[in-house]
């Protein structure tokens, strides 16, 4: 958990080959110790007091926040950070039970305890000695960040005022103490500076104001037996660690001191009753307004310290998901789930352009590795000699993962008893196994598996049924399973076994025939060489495995029946912060799984396969080369065809999530138009998209980008601008566009690489300031053609600058300023201008406050000039005089579609006076088959009229029947 003072060689290399230890707030990189201990030296000179100068490194050392937790932006303090976790006083025997999947209780009637009343007086009946107090919980609970606040408030002198050395020590660094010490060797080691305290001489009761701290006893083996462990008072005799440990909590040795243990359930025997004064168990946040104190001190506090609404509004949906008494108010009874949904909700919506590279996967493996890392199954303390084999994580994955895998292979959520029982140590023969399986039961199964939490049973058996406690964790366990070999067909297996045994063989055969051979030269003997096939054998098995193992990530990533569902990202905000709205009458279980395949490939990346190594589940570089192989075909083949917005998005995100450039850069060539239309993009989503395209060449463009209805903000923007280098086609409408955005777009278009010929901003309020800024481009730009400006805000000013900066451009060629408040003398003045301009084809003026004598002139002089004989076409109303104007079904098309999400009043007095000049234009003539087009264009408007006044009834479904006059 700790390590103090200066680490020896041999400590290094074992902290690089394990790995840094579990707890969130406790573990520290190598160089942020240097880093610490080069800022303590600046402290050291100013004070010569040996227990000052220990509370000093203590602070230095306590105050560091590791890299999990400085993905929040890095200007919390441990202070800010903090919340009290439940802590009862509770014999551990009261708390177990017969059923190892044990539910997680309510608010208990006991009262709660703070960290400082562990040691109260008024608990020691034996004044001339110190309390042995044992502090026990699951795993995730907070036990190493209640300790880390315990120590920075004792070195701030705000708690345990009445020790005046508190000697804090991690279980796992003196398991791997080799050579006995004693110990005031073993403080002085550890604290340089404490090597001769006269608290630890034993002399007097100098001892009462020492406090022992030991972290994680459950990875250090305790004997309390006589004939194991020797009796010695003396603290300067040498024994083995865990001798001195037995001893001072036998009271033997500096029996006035007193002594705070942590340790898991499992472990809780360890130390017989008789040597513990009081157990405290830890219990979590038990209600949710911990939980959303939890939230607030890491979410409230962005944009430099600064609270947000963005911020606000998650803490209150959270609340709100809390109170509902849902799947993550049971999962976040854990602090450590509630450091993962914090954790998730940041990269999901705090993401930054200036933000490090982080994936959905990184945290999830992150996650594993603070609960989890470098931990073996152990049993009463004891290591096995194969440690990689019996690494803590590997047997999660091999038990749990194999759960998971099952149940999305059989598209299930939830588990009964008697699965849990056949997926988790079903299979357990020996002693050890069934040792390891208990301690696994007890200290690890909870932290993943949880009752189902709507009280109800299974409607086919009857029984209590179980879910995993985040719905991601499913999907993660699963993919690891898979992209670790684990899920092996029978030919796999015999052909490994087969295969391992020939080729050990062949090489003893060999070596004999290779002698024989010089006495009977028979050339039969040569037959025997063909067991050196055998090995080459199995490495065709193992290739067609992980291929097997691209095919899997393939079919789930594009199956047909989630091709409307939402994209994944979104799939994993709502798990966290619920559906608001109506609720389905029926709840059902069965989900898709769509998490899963980006997860697999998440796995694949470099960073996470480092981490999980030092888990103990290798992943090797060969075998991520082989599924890379056969991914990069399939991912080609599935990008070729059209994909849904939302499916499209998930692509985007399996990519980003893969972390490999060339193979990103590859798939992408395949696909020309990237539509994401309606997809909510968030800060990530837009990352996720600039990353990915940021990995093709400068040469790489899209035909077309659509981020219509995205809900991209002025800020989302700027995050986007490395994808718009990489489109000749950006639509950007209906979206939440200001005045301010212009002038990022101005920049855009002045770039002098800039390749984006149609630039869509409709339904975007840019006002007349705004179209200020974006017309400065003008004069730079020279790739621009097509400038859509509907439903803008713009007014007759707009159009003189329109008018007056046209002559800068000469390469545009269709102007859309449409459903605007453009008025008549404004717009006689732009198309005045489009005529002069050299290439101008197309003006849109429909649904603006034009006059019918404005329009009649606007057909007029859009008509050919004499000289270059060229016709600018200006659309502005279904008719042309007392004809029909030949663009009166694409006029028509734009305002079914756009008609619900526009002022209806102003549609409706539009499509009125269209109505108005079609009944006017039918009795000027005198044909009949004029007269019947002119009924047939009177009769989709008023068709339009129509659906229009039942949209407050009908809804989304008056929205398709407009949309479909497009093929009218």
């Amino acid at each position: 958990m700790w390590r103090f003072g200066r680490p020896s060689g041999t400590e290094v290399l074992r902290w690089r080959c394990q790995g840094s230890p579990r707890d969130l707030c406790c573990k520290l990189h190598i160089r942020s110790l240097v880093f610490s201990q080069c800022l303590s030296c600046l402290y050291y000179n100013q004070s010569t007091d040996p227990i000052e100068i220990h509370k000093q490194k203590l602070t230095l050392w306590f105050s560091h926040l590791p890299r999990e937790e400085r993905q929040f932006g890095g200007y919390f303090s441990p202070e800010t950070m903090h919340v009290e976790p439940l802590i009862l006083e509770q014999h551990p025997d009261e708390d177990r039970g017969l059923n190892p999947f044990k539910e997680k209780t309510g608010i208990s009637t006991r009262p709660s305890l703070t960290p400082e009343q562990l040691f109260d007086a008024n608990n020691n009946g034996n004044k001339a000695r110190g309390l042995n107090v044992l502090l026990y919980g699951a795993v995730g609970t907070g036990k190493s960040t209640v300790v880390r606040k315990l120590m920075l408030d004792w070195c701030a002198g705000s708690v345990f005022s009445q020790f005046k050395l508190v000697l804090p020590f991690s279980c796992e660094d003196l398991s791997h103490l080799s050579k006995p010490t004693s110990l005031r060797d073993l403080v002085g080691r550890k604290y340089m500076h404490l090597r001769k305290t006269p608290y630890l001489s034993g002399d007097n009761d100098k001892a009462k104001d020492v406090l022992f701290i030991f972290n994680g006893m459950e990875k250090m083996k305790l004997d309390f037996r006589i004939g194991s462990t020797e009796l010695c008072s003396d603290p300067n005799e040498a024994l083995p660690s865990g001798a001195v440990v037995v001893n001072l909590l036998r009271k033997y040795m500096l029996p006035e001191a007193s002594i705070l243990v942590t340790t898991r359930l499992s472990a809780v025997d360890r130390v017989p009753k008789k040597y513990i004064n009081r157990y405290v168990q830890i219990c979590g946040f038990n209600d949710p307004h911990r939980q959303r104190a939890y939230f607030t001190s890491r979410l409230l506090q962005q944009n430099e310290g600064k609270p947000g609404m963005a911020a606000e509004t998650l803490i209150e949906m959270l609340y709100l998901n809390l109170q509902r008494e849902s799947q993550l108010a049971t999962a976040c009874f854990l602090p450590t789930y509630c450091w993962l949904t914090c954790a998730t909700l940041h990269l999901l919506h705090f993401t930054d352009t200036k933000s490090p590279i982080r994936t959905l996967t990184g945290i999830y493996t992150s996650f594993m590795k603070l609960n989890f890392g470098g931990e073996v199954i152990t049993v009463d303390g004891n290591v096995s000699s194969q440690e990689q084999q019996n690494s803590l994580m590997l047997y999660v994955v091999r038990t749990v993962g194999k759960l998971a895998f099952d149940g999305i292979t059989n598209k299930r959520t939830s588990f009964s008893a008697e699965e849990l029982e056949q997926w988790v140590g079903g299979k357990t023969k020996t002693d050890e196994e069934l040792q390891q399986l208990a301690v696994f039961r007890t200290d690890v199964l909870d932290f993943f598996l949880v009752p189902r939490n709507d009280h109800g049973t299974d409607p086919e058996s009857g029984g209590r049924r179980y879910v995993f406690a985040v719905p991601a964790m499913q999907e993660y366990l699963a993919a690891l399973y898979v992209v670790l070999g684990e899920n092996k067909s029978i030919l796999e297996k015999l052909t490994k076994e087969v295969s391992e045994a020939l080729g050990q063989a062949s090489e003893d055969i060999t070596s004999l025939l290779s002698i024989l051979s010089k006495i009977i030269p028979f050339r039969i003997f040569a037959v025997f060489n063909l067991l050196k096939l055998f090995p080459k054998l199995f490495e065709r098995v193992s290739s067609l495995s992980k291929g097997r193992i691209a095919d899997t990530m393939t079919a789930e990533m594009f199956r047909s029946e989630d091709s409307f569902n939402e994209d994944v990202l979104d799939q994993v905000e709502q798990s966290l912060l619920g559906v608001h709205g109506p609720q389905p009458q029926e709840e059902t279980y069965t989900r898709a799984f769509e998490l899963y395949p980006i997860f697999m490939g998440g796995l694949l990346h470099y960073g996470n396969r480092r981490l999980l190594d030092q888990l103990g589940c290798s992943i090797k570089s060969h075998t991520v080369s082989q599924i890379t192989h056969v991914l990069r075909k399939h991912l080609i083949k599935e990008s070729q065809k059209k994909q849904p917005p939302e499916e499209l998005m998930d692509l985007l995100v399996l990519l980003y999530e893969f972390q490999n450039p060339r193979l990103t850069a590859e798939v992408l060539q395949s696909i020309k138009t990237i539509n994401l239309s309606n997809v909510r993009m968030t800060p990530h989503k837009c990352f996720v998209l600039s990353t990915v395209l940021s990995c093709t060449s400068s040469r790489f463009h899209l035909n077309k980008l659509n981020l219509s209805s995205c809900h991209i903000t002025p800020e989302l923007l700027q995050m986007l601008w490395p994808a718009f280098h990489h489109t000749s086609n950006l639509n950007l409408q209906f979206n939440s566009l200001g005045p301010e955005s212009c002038i990022l777009l101005r920049d855009l278009l002045l770039e002098p690489n800039c390749t984006i010929k149609s630039l869509q901003l409709c339904d975007n309020y840019l006002t007349d300031a705004g179209i200020s800024h974006l017309l400065e481009a003008l004069s730079g730009n020279h790739s621009l053609q097509r400038l859509c400006l509907m439903h803008t805000g713009l007014g007759d000013r707009s159009a003189q600058m329109l008018a007056e900066r046209l002559g800068q451009h000469d390469m545009l060629q269709e102007l859309n300023v449409a459903y605007n408040n453009i008025g008549d003398s404004a717009a006689l003045t732009l198309v005045d201008a489009c005529r002069e301009h050299p290439s101008i084809h197309t003006v849109h003026l429909y649904l603006n406050q034009l006059t019918d004598v404005a329009k009649q002139s606007l057909y007029v002089r859009g008509g050919p000039r004499v000289k270059e004989g060229r016709r600018v076409k200006v659309l502005a109303s279904v008719t042309e005089g007392s004809d029909i104007s030949e663009d009166w079904h694409p006029i028509l098309s734009v305002i079914g579609k756009n008609s619900l999400s526009w002022d209806r009043d102003r549609v409706r007095e539009q499509l009125l006076v269209f109505l108005k000049d079609l009944e006017w234009g039918r009795k000027q003539h005198q044909s009949f088959w004029k007269k019947m087009h002119f009924r047939r264009v009177e009769s989709v408007v008023r068709q339009m009229l129509r659906l229009l006044e039942k949209s407050s009834d009908t809804g989304t479904g008056t929205s398709t029947k407009l949309c479909n006059y497009r093929r009218s």
